[in-house]
């Protein structure tokens, strides 16, 4: 088992609307010293939203950071005081206009645990009902509807570019097709 490492020391350099950067100087277990560079950024939900038959609800975006359009799974940022199963039913209703009768959450994982805090909730929503809620000013979203097994079989394939679509869609996968 790897042993914890203990802060010594730590610095802010950087703090943005949604991210900020620490630097940690950290002593490890066998008493040298290590710099560890931190980005916080909040936790956040993503919703494997599937129809009664067997559709897929996702996005499609463009994303400045990475210079493209992604296909993704709708997803959003866990507002402080917000239970996840919340923040899931309204970032789905704002990203594709329906609401989940059920949300079930299938798991928990980090973004990039090598450097980054951000843990995401992954919830399965069906009983999907049309529930519009106003988008974000900034964001521009397309749905797009695809059948879900065929969804499987393009993140198996590598045809998602996004991580938190990939893995939550194998979260989803026995549930889902049994």
């Amino acid at each position: 088992m790897a042993e914890p490492e203990t802060t010594v020391s730590s610095e802010r350099v950087f703090e943005g609307r949604r991210l900020s950067v620490r630097v940690d100087r950290v002593r490890l277990a066998d008493g040298t010293e290590a710099v560890r560079e931190v980005a916080e950024h909040p936790n956040a939900v993503v919703i494997v939203a599937v129809d009664d038959d067997q559709n897929l609800l996702l996005v499609r975006q463009y994303r400045f950071a990475v210079g493209r359009e992604l296909l993704e799974l709708p997803a959003g940022l866990i507002e402080d005081g917000d239970a996840p199963v919340a923040t899931a039913q309204r970032e789905l209703r704002e990203e594709t206009g329906f609401s989940a009768g059920e949300l079930t959450e299938l798991g928990h994982f980090y973004a990039a645990p090598g450097g980054m805090t951000e843990c995401l909730y992954a919830f399965l929503g069906t009983r999907l009902t049309p529930d519009p809620l106003d988008a974000d000013d900034d964001e521009r979203i397309e749905l797009v509807r695809m059948g879900f097994r065929e969804a499987v079989e393009m993140a198996r394939a590598g045809g998602f570019h996004d991580a938190k679509t990939i893995a939550s869609l194998l979260l989803a996968e026995r549930r889902v097709l049994g």
